[in-house]
């Protein structure tokens, strides 16, 4: 297996049980700002591709940069969700 961005993201099994309510939202607040700013990365490459001045070697070596990037990001925001799903299960299992 490959390991990439996703493996960088701590699953919170071992983290102290009075932190785990609050890594559990920011683990949310992460993948949810990921998703937002995919989307918005999305509509500004819309926006650009509509300019007639963006030179088409250029639009290609930054369609190729962003999707390397949105391919890591991906990968973190998955981390992340699985993340937050362990510290919910922590919390549970704490009650």
């Amino acid at each position: 297996m490959r390991k990439d961005a996703y493996w960088l993201i701590n699953d919170g099994r071992s983290a102290p049980l009075e932190d785990v309510e609050e890594l559990r939202q920011v683990a949310v607040g992460i993948h949810d700002s990921i998703v937002e700013g995919i989307s918005a990365i999305g509509s500004l490459m819309f926006w650009a591709a509509e300019s007639e001045n963006y030179d088409a070697d250029q639009a290609k070596a930054d369609m190729f940069k962003l999707g390397d990037m949105l391919h890591n990001i991906a990968r973190m925001a998955q981390g992340a969700m699985h993340a937050e799903e362990n510290l919910a299960y922590r919390l549970r299992e704490k009650k």
